[in-house]
């Protein structure tokens, strides 16, 4: 019998399954569990001295999701690279200028607070480098608030107000690409075309990272939502709330297997007393 026990101590401390959901971008209407998906490109004709501002564009969907936006008509035209998630909008330099601008990117706003863990793109034309920011700022009614919101705003002023850097990524087609190892939670999430105006220092490193030749779709994201609150990005509270498939502290579960084991050896060694 105490083999037993022990069995099921061993099943208590081995590690839990975590179930993500995956989100097929298959069109332009949001999937179950995204409440909005936006597109944005930033533009060079509303540049500040922190950078280029975001500008409204047109979400577009293959399948798999890509912007359009007045940037690519620089370039002649809104068809092939140019309808996808890109960082060149016409550009005549592929030098990683924040100012400069043309980075295309997608706001999903989820309905409830998410830790995103992988990506995925279906089509790429040259390269496909991504960067992630998350907000771990405060609401306003689960709102974003005026000065964090993306219209208008450059990605220096996004990351003063709340916008986290997630990392930056080289995707490659239909592999779904890890992120987020900080596991951050957030309802909005900002996934844009590569650009070191976004961050640096997590994600891939900076060798395989290119700026001005990345075209892709975004096919899918997976990620898993909080079941209590969310502070910071931290997703917890006083109640013992946690994310969907968080697994308990490994001391619990071994205070609990021990106390189960104890009290069995307890009851036989009396058992044999008597």
């Amino acid at each position: 019998m105490i083999k037993h026990y022990l069995a099921v101590s061993a099943l208590l401390l081995a590690p839990l399954s975590v179930h993500a959901t995956a989100w097929t971008l298959s069109s332009t209407t949001p999937p179950s569990g995204i409440a909005s998906i936006k597109a944005y490109a930033t533009a060079q004709t509303t540049s500040t001295s922190g950078g280029a501002l975001f500008q409204s564009a047109t979400l577009q969907s293959y399948p798999g999701l890509g912007v359009t936006a007045s940037n690519d008509l620089s370039n002649g035209s809104t068809g092939s690279p140019d309808h996808a998630i890109d960082n060149d909008g016409g550009r005549n330099t592929t030098t990683d200028n924040p100012i400069d601008g043309a980075v295309d990117a997608l706001l999903f706003q989820f309905n409830a607070s998410t830790s995103l863990s992988s990506l995925s793109v279906n089509w790429v034309n040259g390269d496909a480098d991504l960067s992630v920011l998350a907000y771990t700022g405060s609401l306003n009614s689960g709102a974003l608030p005026t000065n964090a919101d993306v219209s208008g705003e450059s990605f220096a002023n996004l990351l003063s107000r709340g916008w986290r850097f997630i990392g930056n990524y080289n995707m490659a087609v239909n592999t779904p690409k890890t992120i987020n190892t900080d596991n951050i939670y957030s309802s909005y999430w900002l996934v844009s075309a590569y650009t070191g105006a976004a961050g640096s220092g997590k994600g891939d490193a900076a060798g395989v990272l290119d700026f001005g030749n990345d075209y892709f779709k975004l096919s899918s994201i997976s990620g898993a939502a909080c079941n209590g609150s969310t502070t910071g990005g931290v997703c917890g509270n006083s109640g013992g709330g946690g994310g969907v498939g968080s697994v308990p502290e490994p001391t619990s579960l071994l205070l609990l297997a021990s106390g189960i084991l104890g009290w069995r050896v307890n009851r036989k060694n009396h058992a044999l007393a008597a």
